[in-house]
């Protein structure tokens, strides 16, 4: 019994540096350059290349459109962002950091995202494969398997978090 109740403590523990390590990079974004670790982790996905569609982008930040279009809207509102006409096909937009944002990114920091993707990304399958059915079983357990699976942070207003702050749990 003891066993199994360290191993839910390893695996409370675990969840908890993690969603932490990924909370404090978010206001680590924030107070830095004024944008979300989402926001930031998009521009610097376009930084490398820009992107010929929402499409390209979701798949590059490894997440749906719909949550990617709500970023790179806020991005383009704030002009850090641009969607240009695409030069071999007018009627395709492409999106593209613009001399804002690019100003931006050289003194914001690195965002966790990308790590994480690449850590995964160099597991071996059966290991990824391993994780996935771990993560997807808890998520399903936990009743977390129907909420949208949004870019870390970006759905919560910034007001919110700061006064959810003196809260434990």
């Amino acid at each position: 019994m003891g066993a199994h109740l360290s191993q839910q403590a390893a695996v409370m523990v675990s969840l908890r540096k993690i969603v932490r390590f990924l909370r404090l990079a978010d206001r680590e974004a924030e107070a830095a350059v004024g944008l979300s670790a989402a926001q930031l982790f998009v521009l610097q996905t376009l930084a490398s290349e820009p992107a010929a569609s929402l499409v390209e982008v979701a798949d590059r930040t490894l997440t749906d459109q719909s949550s990617v279009s709500t970023v790179v809207a806020k991005l383009v509102q704030r002009r850090l962002v641009a969607r240009t006409p695409a030069e071999d096909d007018r009627r395709r937009v492409e999106l593209r950091l613009t001399a804002a944002g690019d100003r931006l990114l050289r003194s914001a920091p690195h965002m966790p995202q990308r790590r994480i993707a690449e850590v995964v990304a160099a597991m071996p399958a059966p290991q990824r494969a391993q994780l996935v059915r771990a993560l997807d079983g808890l998520a399903s357990a936990i009743g977390a398997s129907e909420t949208p699976a949004r870019m870390l942070f970006e759905d919560e207003r910034p007001a919110a978090r700061r006064s959810s702050r003196g809260r434990s749990g």
